[in-house]
């Protein structure tokens, strides 16, 4: 798994190029679970979010923030290394919570009850 753009990411402001990255990032992760079905979810709903990640690029990340997401990505890797799916699990709820979808779903007024959960 290439995690090279995770020590430059937290460094620049998000910008398209991130979020290609950033996918790229995720589905290298769920593909490891050669789970045809959950690959083929995954992606779709990958298809189907990233106009709310694009939205959410309008909203202003402070470098504590970026440096979190970039925490929060290294932790996931260290999960799945060491095959513990119950820490994985809990970094990636974490994650979606606070994610670019997340936070332009609230933008658009959607309450946080509205919001699917992982």
């Amino acid at each position: 798994m290439d995690s090279r753009w995770l020590s430059t990411r937290s460094r620049r402001t998000s910008t398209v190029v991130d979020l290609v990255a950033h996918r790229h990032f995720h589905a290298t992760v769920y593909r490891a679970s050669h789970n045809d079905l959950l690959i083929n979810t995954l992606d779709g709903l990958w298809d189907k979010a990233d106009r709310y990640r694009r939205l959410g690029l309008e909203v202003v990340r402070s470098q504590a923030e970026r440096d979190q997401k970039t925490h929060e990505n290294q932790a996931l890797v260290d999960c799945v290394v060491a095959g513990d799916t119950e820490g994985a699990a809990d970094i990636m709820r974490r994650h979606i919570d606070t994610s670019l979808g997340a936070k332009a779903a609230r933008r658009l007024g959607a309450t946080p009850a509205d919001v699917p959960r992982a």
